[in-house]
């Protein structure tokens, strides 16, 4: 069972993982700073992720094998998700309003069950509210399996 998580932050990757590994032994937490790379990954196993939670900036084009490299946004990954059957919840956590908003309609209207947080204070809000959200997706799981 997988916890995706698209991050280009790489504290708050860690400090994400790290609850859901505290709390979540079980589950292993998967991180992409990009989203074409997460897109890809997800052709093949979107069937076997328990729960997502999607930034929407990505940062600034990268250099990548010599090549310019453009992460994408959340949005691309929400996108993506418009195209197929709904399989798991999803958690947007940017303070992007503007993005996130367009996220969550492109989530809504294909029928996807997903929850906003809102960063703040550093990394106080990965230990609440966003864990409490996760804890909240993953239980609900566990009593439908």
């Amino acid at each position: 069972m997988y916890m995706v998580i698209l991050e280009d932050d790489e504290r708050r990757a860690e400090a994400m993982c790290q609850q859901v590994r505290k709390r979540f032994p079980e589950v292993e937490c998967i991180v992409f700073d990009n989203a074409p790379d997460m897109i890809t990954w997800m052709k093949t196993s979107l069937s076997s992720i328990a729960l997502l939670s999607l930034d929407h900036d990505l940062g600034a084009n990268r250099n990548r094998d010599g090549e310019t490299f453009d992460p994408g946004t959340g949005r691309d990954v929400a996108n993506y998700l418009t195209s197929q059957e709904p399989t798991c919840p999803v958690i947007i956590h940017s303070s992007n309003y503007v993005g996130a908003t367009g996220m969550e309609f492109a989530l809504e209207y294909a029928g996807w069950t997903h929850e906003r947080v809102l960063p703040y204070d550093d990394l106080a809000w990965v230990e609440s509210p966003w864990i409490n959200m996760v804890e909240k997706f993953l239980e609900a799981l566990s009593v439908k399996n």
